[in-house]
């Protein structure tokens, strides 16, 4: 996720939808991470993202959690990083690691 204008469309269906989206951008893999008060919220901002048409996009997972302000940002916001180093830092202080880990097919359930 290189594209400021993308970036920005991002950023901008964000607060139109009240969503808190952490971003990874630069260099790939560029990696969203979004939460809504409703489940309704979050599939609107899901079809912006869709129709900014990136190369290689895969939803991985929506699912309601229950917790709203999980990820620390605020409701229509976004949170950038720069690396996956500072984004998977950032989740392990929040407490979800572990769970943003087995959703991306990085480690296996069971916990």
């Amino acid at each position: 996720m290189t594209s400021r204008r993308k970036i920005a469309s991002i950023a901008k269906s964000a607060h139109r939808t009240s969503c808190a989206v952490l971003l990874k951008t630069g260099k790939p893999p560029g990696v969203m991470v979004a939460e809504a008060g409703s489940e309704g919220q979050l599939r609107e901002w899901v079809g912006g993202v869709k129709r900014l048409r990136y190369k290689d996009y895969r939803l991985l997972r929506i699912e309601a959690v229950g917790n709203d302000g999980e990820l620390g940002v605020a409701s229509g916001c976004v949170k950038e990083m720069q690396s996956m180093k500072e984004l998977s830092a950032y989740l392990d202080g929040r407490g979800i690691l572990p769970w943003w880990t087995e959703n991306m097919g990085f480690a296996q359930g069971g916990s």
